[in-house]
């Protein structure tokens, strides 16, 4: 199950994750913060008056007994929420005394267009732990390894979230409706819940979660209001045996949809919008697949090296930049900086362009 839920987050954080709609072209955003477990950077998320937007009154939680306990729900659910925040979160507690967690956080805000993904991992190690962060909005990604912003242009097709969380499908395979224990209606992340419990036999538990695998259970938490269909608000999976090989112990795993509908934001930090092109160093006309960072530029053009090196032959100077006629590449220098270009011809036709610049210290 481990293994499952490591490769999912990677495929998030690999895939440039987004909600869904088309991502559009967006004015670049000016950096606010909202509330949030962690800072949240924005495009505005919209409300509605009515169909979502207005949180109903939730009923008081009851221990009702409920004849036909076999929970369903709408697996297109998701796809259809202007706006909601998803939090993951795996923690391994093995017997020799070490813990593990992995964190996903991923937001998602419909219209206009934009994502920001979070994956932090905490382990026994330094190595083991860290964090990547990724914001998207319209086509302009940002993402931060290491503590260093990269930017880059996408035009793939735009993959969801919803794709890549836990499904109800998931934790619940191979059972059936005898297996339920309806425990009641309960308000979790501010909407009305019926809240159900899974106990796996010992045969169900290693055929989901492995061969050494003694004990399992699951819990969800089934969004009961007229203005959503049902799907899936919590979920809490808690399996005990080898949670990796031959390392006993208990691992949890907790799912939360939460801030449906709700007003937030995202957009990069100011930190992510300064990793460009400097003011005197003007992008390539037609320039495509830009993906900036600190000090690197690259870009792809329909056109070939050599028209490519003579616009900046002439672009440079006329922004204050000195050739250096000594350049292994060409290489132009200003105020203490340093301009390094590199072109190459593509095999199917245009130039790949690299522009570095170092500042003296």
């Amino acid at each position: 199950m481990k293994r499952w839920m490591m490769a999912l987050m990677a495929v998030v954080l690999l895939l440039a994750p987004a909600c869904g709609g088309g991502g559009k072209e967006t004015e670049t955003p000016v950096a606010t913060t909202t509330e949030s477990e962690t800072p949240v950077l924005t495009k505005e998320a919209p409300t509605k008056e009515s169909g979502g937007g207005t949180q109903q009154q939730t009923p008081e939680p009851t221990q009702e007994n409920d004849d036909n306990a076999v929970p369903t729900v709408s697996p297109d659910a998701l796809k259809n929420l202007d706006s909601y925040r998803t939090k993951t979160i795996m923690r391994s507690e093995f017997e020799d005394g070490t813990t593990e967690e992995v964190s996903l956080l991923q937001e998602c805000i419909r219209e206009p267009f934009a994502t920001r993904t979070v994956m932090a991992t905490v382990g026994a190690t330094e190595d083991a732990t860290g964090q990547i962060e990724m914001i998207q909005v319209g086509t302009t990604q940002w993402i931060n390894f290491g503590g260093q912003w990269m930017q880059t242009e996408t035009t793939d097709d735009i993959s969801t979230f919803e794709d890549n969380l836990i499904t109800f499908e998931d934790v619940t395979s191979g059972v059936t409706g005898d297996e339920y224990k309806y425990l009641g209606r309960e308000t979790v992340n501010g909407l009305s819940t019926k809240h159900y419990r899974l106990d796996f036999s010992n045969v169900q538990a290693a055929a989901m979660f492995g061969t050494n695998v003694t004990e399992a259970s699951t819990e969800v938490w089934i969004a009961n209001e007229s203005k959503f269909p049902p799907f899936m608000v919590r979920m809490i999976v808690t399996y005990k045996g080898d949670v990796e090989a031959d390392r006993p112990g208990t691992a949890t795993i907790t799912q939360d949809v939460y801030d449906v509908n709700k007003r937030f934001t995202i957009e990069p930090p100011e930190e992510a919008l300064a990793g460009g092109l400097p003011e005197d160093v003007p992008m390539y006309p037609g320039g495509t697949e830009l993906t900036t960072m600190s000090g690197m530029a690259s870009f792809k053009t329909v056109d070939d090296s050599a028209t490519v090196t003579a616009f900046y032959e002439k672009a440079l100077p006329d922004n204050g930049w000195g050739k250096d006629p000594e350049g292994m590449v060409p290489t132009w220098t200003k105020e203490g900086r340093t301009l390094e270009l590199y072109v190459s011809d593509e095999e199917t036709g245009g130039a790949s362009v690299v522009i570095m610049i170092q500042t003296e210290e």
